[in-house]
């Protein structure tokens, strides 16, 4: 008999860059949380996800709020601390709210179009994927800085 081995994939950590603190009260705060690309709802229900939040500036705490925001916006999240420690948080039952998907058409040309990238929008070069320009938070910026790749008429 042959045993096989099962191999898991890699716990996702949230980077604390991604992490911002929405306000400090008396006996909670409130956070907003960029998840990693590829990261799902049920990933959740992993506490070692926030290891590397709990060594940041803003280690979480029980009785914290969070609102988590998935890669893509397409649901987000909101949940309480439940319990936390230099490694992991533990997040009471998240509530999770699913958004609809865009229903406007991101800018593009032939050579370039305008790319969601989690925390803003970039000019990606289509023949290669390569991001051309700095992320910006508005779509209409990222289409400005499209036309500005292109000489202009004299």
């Amino acid at each position: 008999m042959t045993q096989t081995a099962t191999i898991e994939p890699p716990v996702l950590a949230i980077d604390p860059r991604s992490v911002s603190l929405n306000a400090d009260g008396f006996a909670f705060r409130s956070f907003m949380a960029r998840l990693p690309e590829g990261a799902i709802a049920d990933d959740l229900k992993e506490p070692a996800i926030w290891r590397k939040v709990q060594r940041g500036s803003y280690p979480l705490r029980k009785h914290d709020h969070v609102y988590v925001v998935a890669y893509d916006e397409s649901w987000v999240a909101e949940a309480i601390v439940v319990d936390a420690d230099t490694k992991q948080a533990v997040l009471a039952k998240p509530r999770i709210t699913q958004f609809p998907p865009r229903f406007d058409k991101l800018f593009e040309t032939d050579e370039y179009r305008v790319a969601w990238v989690g925390n803003g929008y970039r000019v990606q070069r289509k023949s290669d994927g390569q991001f051309v320009t700095q992320a910006v938070h508005s779509a209409a910026l990222a289409e400005r800085d499209l036309n500005n790749m292109y000489p202009r008429r004299a």
